[in-house]
């Protein structure tokens, strides 16, 4: 087996199968991320039967970027949290904000259902 063939992999999204380069030291990301977007694809394709699947494809892309957004983005804090820095806060804090469903995902909810049904016009 050549080198440059251990760099090529198979991804397999919306059913459609695509050969990428990765160097070895990413592909396990690459293969994670490529399962994701399948499975988000897959899930807003059931929501909205209408859209065509590149708008799902978009949708799906555009939900979990907005996820990656809200989950990576500082906290705003109160005043009275800002204490809570100075001595220390526990990581549970941010934990329970990620477990509990947000606004954001609701948004992203109805940003779908809206799509589907401005696609029916």
């Amino acid at each position: 087996m050549s080198e440059d063939s251990q760099d090529i992999v198979n991804i397999k999204i919306a059913g459609i199968e695509y050969q990428l380069y990765c160097p070895p030291e990413e592909q396990s990301t690459l293969l994670e991320a490529g399962e994701i977007l399948d499975k988000r694809i897959k899930s807003i394709k059931r929501k909205t039967r209408n859209l065509p699947i590149e708008r799902v494809a978009v949708l799906a892309g555009l939900d979990i970027t907005n996820e990656f957004l809200v989950n990576n983005s500082p906290i705003k804090e109160s005043p009275d949290k800002e204490e809570d820095k100075t001595q220390g806060s526990s990581s549970s804090d941010s934990l329970e904000e990620k477990d509990n469903p947000s606004e954001d995902d609701n948004l992203s909810l109805k940003l779908v259902d809206e799509i589907s049904e401005l696609s029916k016009l």
